[in-house]
C-alpha cells in the first residue's frame, strides 16, 4: 500500500466526517431524503465511492491521522453495510493503524459479499499472518488470489512470508524471487526479499537487496534499521551503529514507543554542569548486554564535569546496581517519566555502542561485569552440594511473542530426545513459566530439576546460575545474564541470529566465556545437538576425572 503526499486540511476532513455522521443519523431514523442530502454535501468535499475513499484513507494514514481514517471508514461501512468496498475500506483503515486483528472481521464481511474484490484476499491474509505467521487460512487465501491474478507482487510477498513461517525455505525463496521479478523497484518487495535471503545465508545478496531497498526509499526507517542490523551481524560496526539508531521508527516492536522525555537526547553536547539521564530500552537481554558501558559513560560524564543518573528496569533489582550503581551519581528503579530525577539530556543504553564508536577490538569485554549476591550463591551451592554430576541449566525458548522465536526456540522435547540418557550430567530448568514443558519431559524420561518457582527476579536467577557448572540457552536474556556473570555458556543459534552473535564463529567478542552452536542450514537442529551431546559428554568426563 502506497501513500500520497497530498495534504488533507483538518477542517475539511472534520466537516466531511460531520456530514457523514449526519447522513448516518438520518438513515437510522429512516429519513432517506435527509440522508441523501447529507451524502451529496459530503460528495462536494470528497468522492465517496469505494476506490476514492481508499485513497483518502491512505492520505490520512500518511499524515498519521489514523483516528480520522477509521471514523470515516466506519461511518461509511455503517451507511452501506452490504457493500464489499465499504467493509474493505474499514479493514484497510484498521490495518493502517496496525490493528490487524480488528481488521479481520470487516475483511471477512467483504469476502462474503465479493470474494474477487481487488486486494481483499491479500489484505485479509496479511491480517491473519499478523495473528499467526503460519496461518493455513492465509496460505489458502493467497493461493486463491494468485490463481486469479498471478502478477500481483504483494501476493507473492505474503506467500513468501507464510511459507517461511511454515519452515518451507525453498518455497519461500521461490515466491520471493517471483515478487522481485514482478516489481524490481518496489522497496517493500526488495526489502522482503533481502530478509528471506538471510535465512538462506546468502549474506552478500541479502546486503545488496537491503541496500537497494534503502536507495529506493531513503526516508523509510525500517529499511535503514534492517540494513544497520545486517551490518552489525556481519561485524561491520562502523556502518552498522549509525543505521541502528533508526530502530525506534524502523522496528515493528518499537515504532511509536520511544518515551517522550522532558529533556533532549544527548548527541555529544558538552556536559559541564549538566545532568545526563541513562535509561534502558527494549528487553532485558539488551540491558544485560549494554550495561557494561556504564563505567565508560560515567568516566566521560565526570571528566567533563557533569552528573550521571541512571533509571533501570525494576525487574533487575539490585543485580546491576550491586556492581554498577557505584559509578553513577543516582541510581533508581522503575517509576514513570514523572518520577525521574531532574536532568538536562537523556541517552538510551542501547545507543552507547554508537556513542563510543565501538569496534570488535574495543568492546568492553571483561567479565564478569555483573555479580550475583554472594550469600545467595553460597546458599544454592549448599543445597546442590549432594549432586556430584555436572550441573547444567537449560533455557529452550525466548519470548513467545518475539517474531523470530519460532525459528530460534529449540523446545525441551529436543533436549530430551538427544540428552536424556547422558551419564554424569544433571539438568536444571532456567525457563520461567514452563512447568508444563518440564512435566512432559519428565514423563518422557528426561530427568530435569525445576527450582524456577523460587527464582522471583533476575538477581535470584543469577545466584542460581552461580551454583551451576554450565548454562545452555537459546538466544534469550538468560544467555546474556550468564555471559555477563562470566559463567560458562553455550548458546544455540539459528542460521539468522540476533546481530550480537555475528556469523561463522564459535566464540563471541561480547561474552568471552560463551561457545556458540550454530545451525548449518535453515531449521536444522540435528547436527547442533550432535555436537552439543559430544561436548557435554567430554566435559562431564573431565569432571569425573577431576573428582
Amino acid at each position: 500500500m502506497t501513500a500520497s503526499n497530498r495534504h488533507s486540511p483538518a477542517s475539511t476532513v472534520e466537516v466531511f466526517q460531520a456530514f457523514l455522521r449526519n447522513a448516518l443519523s438520518a438513515q437510522q431514523r429512516n429519513e432517506s431524503i435527509v440522508r441523501d442530502t447529507w451524502l451529496d454535501a459530503a460528495r462536494h468535499l470528497f468522492p465517496i465511492d469505494g476506490a476514492s475513499v481508499g485513497g483518502l484513507l491512505q492520505r490520512l494514514a500518511a499524515e498519521q491521522r489514523l483516528a480520522d481514517a477509521e471514523a470515516i471508514a466506519r461511518t461509511l461501512a455503517q451507511l452501506e453495510p452490504h457493500s464489499a468496498l465499504t467493509q474493505f475500506n474499514l479493514g484497510l483503515a484498521l490495518q493502517f493503524a496496525n490493528r490487524h486483528d480488528e481488521a479481520i472481521a470487516p475483511y471477512r464481511d467483504a469476502l462474503a459479499i465479493d470474494p474477487d474484490l481487488h486486494s481483499l484476499r491479500n489484505n485479509l491474509a496479511a491480517a491473519l499472518l499478523d495473528r499467526d505467521p503460519a496461518s493455513s487460512e492465509a496460505a489458502r487465501l493467497l493461493e486463491a488470489a494468485l490463481a486469479h491474478d498471478a502478477r500481483d507482487a504483494n501476493l507473492w510477498v505474503n506467500l513468501a512470508k507464510v511459507r517461511l513461517a511454515r519452515f518451507d525455505l525453498p518455497g519461500s525463496l521461490a515466491a520471493s524471487e517471483q515478487s522481485v521479478r514482478l516489481a524490481p523497484d518496489d522497496p517493500v518487495v526488495v526489502s522482503n526479499h533481502g530478509q528471506k535471503l538471510r535465512e538462506a545465508q546468502r549474506w552478500d545478496d541479502a546486503e545488496h537487496y537491503a541496500t537497494r531497498a534503502l536507495q529506493l526509499a531513503p526516508e523509510n526507517a525500517g529499511n535503514r534499521s534492517n540494513l544497520g542490523m545486517l551490518h552489525l551481524l556481519r561485524g561491520n560496526y562502523a556502518a552498522g551503529w549509525p543505521e541502528h539508531e533508526a530502530r525506534w521508527d524502523g522496528s515493528k516492536e518499537l515504532a511509536g514507543k520511544r518515551p517522550v522525555f522532558a529533556g533532549p537526547a544527548w548527541t555529544g553536547q558538552p556536559l559541564a554542569g549538566k545532568t545526563l539521564l541513562l535509561w534502558g530500552e527494549q528487553g532485558m537481554g539488551d540491558l544485560l548486554q549494554f550495561c557494561r558501558y556504564v563505567p565508560l559513560l560515567a568516566e566521560r560524564v565526570h571528566r567533563e564535569g557533569g552528573r550521571l543518573v541512571w533509571n533501570s528496569f525494576p525487574q533487575m533489582g539490585w543485580l546491576i546496581g550491586r556492581t554498577l550503581a557505584r559509578f553513577v551519581d543516582d541510581f533508581t528503579l522503575g517509576g514513570g517519566l514523572e518520577s525521574l530525577p531532574p536532568f538536562d539530556y537523556e541517552v538510551s543504553m542501547v545507543t552507547l555502542p554508537f556513542v563510543f564508536d565501538t569496534r570488535e577490538d574495543t568492546i568492553p569485554s571483561q567479565v564478569p561485569y555483573l555479580q550475583a549476591d554472594p550469600a545467595a550463591v553460597d546458599g544454592w551451592r549448599a543445597r546442590l552440594a549432594g549432586e556430584t554430576r555436572l550441573k547444567v541449566g537449560l533455557t529452550w525458548t525466548g519470548s513467545r511473542t518475539h517474531q523470530r522465536n519460532p525459528f530460534r526456540r529449540v523446545g525441551l522435547e529436543r533436549h530430551e530426545a538427544y540428552l536424556r540418557d547422558l551419564d554424569n550430567v544433571a539438568f536444571y530448568s532456567l525457563q520461567p513459566d514452563a512447568a508444563a514443558d518440564v512435566a512432559a519431559a519428565r514423563s518422557a524420561g528426561f530427568d530435569i530439576a525445576d527450582h524456577t518457582g523460587e527464582l522471583k527476579s533476575f538477581d535470584d536467577t543469577a545466584a542460581f546460575i552461580g551454583a551451576l557448572d554450565l548454562v545452555i540457552s537459546v538466544c534469550t536474556s538468560v544467555a546474556h545474564l550468564s555471559g555477563a556473570l562470566g559463567q560458562r555458556t553455550w548458546v544455540l543459534l539459528d542460521v539468522n541470529p540476533h546481530w550480537v552473535w555475528l556469523l561463522d564463529r564459535p566464540d563471541s567478542p561480547w561474552y568471552p566465556t560463551a561457545t556458540l552452536y550454530r545451525q548449518n542450514w535453515f531449521a536444522e537442529w540435528k547436527t547442533v545437538f550432535e555436537r552439543l551431546r559430544h561436548d557435554l559428554e567430554t566435559l562431564a568426563a573431565q569432571r569425573v576425572e577431576v573428582c
